[in-house]
């Protein structure tokens, strides 16, 4: 059953196990759950909802790896009404959410932008003497730093810190990605410094998000020095770097500059994405080099790169040139 479950043959996985029930072997806590998460995956709300009802007729109580399962699918759909019916269940049997309910309740609120009542579930969670994790507090910032409320993000990083949390590399990338996105770039480089001064060390991530702000603001100078002190420290730069450059220069007028640094993309065999093509068609067409821009355009097709609207319509400026 667990096999036909994981290869997504419901119906076969669902005959075996009611006849489970007619040979007087009855189905435990863990046959419910392999099938119940195969209807998750297939998000078969109602068949999921018949199975619990099924279970609880049949004695078997659900178990926090059962609730873990119903909380999960839910929240994937974005279906808040019933999670937090899931929780009153839990209450009511006995059995109180864990740490890793609530994690996935304030992840659903935060991606919704329900930002009062993610912190609700937070107060609670370490009302009931539950350990709030790094993804818990990087939620949390994220969701606080989408909707400019900078004095949530201040208390929440004080806290964490507070009960001997420390920010990791991902914790600080996402952080800074808000703050650059926002202009808040000497911010995000002191983040960078802070980085360095607690043993952490910034990856290709960190520099690609730091180049990105400087764009931003167009302090040109401070992307370079960021690029070289990269590439002098052995990281070399990603498709997301050359990426992030080329667009960079391009939306800074400094096109030449932007058509060397794809030059020097394609020379380090670093294969270029359909990002790359759009930033370098989009660019070329603003600036009347039509010529180069249908050469490319073919050479992206011969490519085998998949296109997408954005080239369509880039191809279409093409043509009507």
């Amino acid at each position: 059953m667990d096999y036909l479950c994981k290869s997504r043959r419901c119906a076969e996985a669902r005959t075996i196990f009611d006849s489970m029930a007619g040979k007087d072997q009855k189905p435990n806590v863990t046959s419910y759950s392999i099938l119940l998460h195969a209807y998750a995956m297939e998000q078969s709300f109602h068949d999921m909802h018949c199975l619990i009802e099924l279970m609880v007729e049949n004695g078997v109580a659900p178990n926090h790896s059962v609730y873990n399962i119903l909380i999960d699918a839910y929240a994937k759909g974005k279906m808040v009404d019933d999670v937090m019916h899931i929780f009153t269940k839990m209450r009511q049997q006995g059995l109180n959410p864990n740490a890793v309910n609530y994690g996935t309740v304030i992840n659903l609120l935060c991606s919704i932008g329900r930002m009062d009542d993610a912190m609700l579930q937070f107060n609670q969670m370490i009302t009931e003497e539950l350990v709030p994790d790094i993804i818990v507090f990087n939620t949390l910032i994220s969701g606080f730093f989408s909707c400019g409320k900078w004095e949530k993000v201040h208390e929440l990083l004080a806290e964490m810190l507070n009960r001997g949390i420390y920010p990791d590399n991902v914790f600080f990338n996402t952080i800074m990605d808000h703050l650059c996105k926002n202009g808040r770039v000497m911010e995000s480089q002191d983040l960078a410094d802070l980085m360095i001064h607690m043993g952490l060390k910034p990856d290709v991530h960190t520099y690609n998000t730091l180049m990105g702000g400087y764009f931003f603001i167009g302090k040109m100078d401070e992307v370079r020095k960021l690029l070289d002190h990269m590439v002098s420290i052995g990281m070399e730069p990603d498709v997301v770097t050359y990426n992030t450059l080329i667009d960079g220069y391009f939306k800074n007028g400094m096109i030449d500059d932007a058509l060397a640094v794809f030059s020097e993309m394609l020379d380090k065999k670093v294969k270029p994405c359909v990002i790359t093509y759009n930033t370098v068609l989009h660019g070329l067409f603003h600036t009347g080099r039509t010529v180069a821009a249908n050469e490319l355009y073919l050479r992206m097709i011969d490519s085998g790169i998949c296109v997408d609207i954005v080239t369509y319509n880039n191809s279409a400026y093409v043509v009507s040139t």
